[in-house]
């Protein structure tokens, strides 16, 4: 007999009437559900439609995708974006982490941390195409000012062809990227920092405990999820390096310096064949969502 009281009660539970403050919530997210269903939804189903489809619109399964994977250039690519990968992240990674920590427990003033501030931004603000041209202007063959400095310090006696050489075009590329995104690394980093306790870190101080214990066993557990924050954002950053990279070497010498971004262009703009890219941005899609999910297990974002 008290059995069917219990379901409706749970069914009038569950079947309540939304309150007016999440009435409210809800239509204040809506604008920005529909802005990212319109942005990235859409985009995407269609990206999906044209990875299956020929280039009249007939569903061909998944022969682009094997197209894709049997090209040895899309090998190529990942090499070089794995390098690429491997030679900016650590030194953003590392530059970014030093320069917070100098300028918290060095710098005091108030007026000289927002000018610090301020400077670190100027690098991410700036087009990337005109961060290309300068940096062409540094290593360029002929007229690049970093072969005037060193010839006239007498470090070299004959020009260097950055941009010629495979190992150091791809140096090359990198330092751009590092230039540009170490002031982001450092931007989190110093602002997770100012979140630290300061009477743990008094603690601390107070059981004799040096700077890198106070980093270690303190400011380290506050930067942890900052770091998986940075480590995702500037790997989805990798992926679409396209514009300096483009500008310095187009890719060259040969494949050295072709990532996945150019890559994929140059199959789309330069071979005409939109089945193909398609495949390969569902796939890059696909792989960078599994990769995010194994960093973010590696590194969970709960403070130790």
């Amino acid at each position: 007999m008290n059995v069917l009281p219990a379901r409706t009660s749970s069914v009038r539970v569950g079947r309540r009437r939304l309150s007016r403050d999440e009435r409210l919530g809800y239509l204040l997210i809506l604008p920005s559900l529909g802005a990212v269903f319109v942005v990235v939804t859409i985009p995407f189903v269609l990206v999906v439609i044209q990875s299956i489809s020929s280039e009249d619109g007939t569903l061909i399964g998944l022969r682009n995708f094997t197209r894709a994977l049997e090209n040895p250039l899309l090998y190529d690519a990942i090499r070089a974006t794995a390098e690429y990968t491997v030679l900016v992240l650590p030194v953003e990674i590392l530059l970014g982490l030093s320069f917070a920590l100098l300028v918290h427990r060095t710098v005091l003033r108030p007026g000289l941390r927002a000018a610090i501030y301020v400077l670190a931004i100027l690098p991410l603000v700036v087009p990337p195409v005109a961060i290309g041209v300068v940096a062409r202007l540094i290593y360029a063959p002929g007229y690049g000012v970093l072969n005037v400095i060193l010839e006239r310090l007498g470090l070299m006696h004959q020009e260097v062809n950055w941009l010629g050489d495979p190992t150091l075009a791809m140096l090359a590329v990198a330092s751009v990227d590092v230039w540009q995104w170490t002031p982001f690394v450092y931007l989190v980093l110093f602002s997770g920092l100012q979140t630290v306790p300061r009477e743990s870190v008094e603690a601390a101080q107070i059981d004799g405990a040096n700077w890198w214990a106070q980093f270690r066993y303190i400011d380290l557990a506050y930067l942890r999820p900052l770091f998986v924050l940075i480590i995702f954002f500037r790997l989805a950053d990798v992926l679409r390096v396209f514009d300096h990279v483009f500008i310095l070497t187009g890719g060259g010498p040969g494949t050295t310096t072709q990532l996945l971004s150019l890559y994929m262009y140059r199959v789309e703009f330069k071979f005409f064949d939109a089945g193909q890219a398609a495949a390969l941005a569902v796939l890059v899609l696909v792989s960078f969502s599994l990769l995010y999910s194994l960093i973010s297990r590696a590194l969970p974002l709960e403070r130790a």
